[in-house]
């Protein structure tokens, strides 16, 4: 992590931290306020809480190792965290999504206190910040989930609602589009937004509005 100052026409780095995960690569970073943090990932993740309240002197509060990777990092609340990312072997191969809370309320101790996960799956999320929605009155984040169970069948392809706090992270409910057989993965949901009390979900095929408390299906509109 380095830090830049505006030196009138220039940039000029006037601090650094290194030696973040040794021959590993940066997932994931998120800012918020005087702290940073840098996940990296090879094998196992490792979540760093850099401390920039001095830029000229960053360094590393603490360290979280974990296996998976959290490559989309977002606040929801005071000390908290949530991460979505690849769950991962202890050889860091992947085996599926996977979601936690991060307690980072003491730098120098972050701690994983929930955690959720789902096979064989992948979201858009984790690499595409766009495709994440966090609805802080209510403590929801909506996940577009590519699903492919590694036995066949159907799978899954839309977006689930998570509540997610300090005491919980849980399944809500699933938001579906209606399937095109001759072109499956335009229905896959890209991006999600509310207003007022509905949840609006959208593809390449239509949009959908569903209840935001239950994300029950209430209208669907094709393009």
């Amino acid at each position: 992590v380095r830090a830049l100052a505006d030196q009138g026409q220039i940039l000029e780095e006037i601090g650094q931290v290194g030696g973040l995960g040794r021959g590993e690569q940066v997932f994931g970073v998120r800012f918020i306020g005087a702290m940073g943090y840098v996940v990296t990932f090879r094998q196992i993740d490792p979540l760093y809480v850099v401390d920039l309240t001095d830029p000229r002197r960053p360094r590393v509060r603490g360290e979280l190792k974990i296996p998976g990777v959290s490559s989309y990092l977002h606040p929801i609340g005071d000390g908290l965290l949530l991460g979505v990312g690849a769950e991962a072997t202890e050889e860091g191969q992947r085996t599926g999504l996977g979601a936690s809370v991060f307690d980072v309320s003491d730098p120098a101790a972050p701690k994983r206190i929930q955690h959720f996960t789902l096979g064989s799956a992948y979201s858009p999320s984790e690499f595409d910040h766009h495709a994440f929605l966090w609805w802080a009155p209510t403590g929801l984040a909506v996940i577009p989930v590519n699903h492919f169970p590694p036995e066949g069948g159907p799978g899954f392809l839309g977006a689930i609602g998570l509540r997610a706090g300090k005491s919980t992270l849980a399944e809500v409910g699933r938001m579906q589009h209606p399937r095109d057989d001759a072109d499956p993965g335009s229905g896959a949901i890209q991006r999600s937004i509310v207003i007022g009390d509905r949840l609006y979900t959208v593809s390449q095929r239509g949009i959908m509005q569903s209840d935001l408390n239950t994300l029950a299906q209430e209208a669907w509109v094709a393009f």
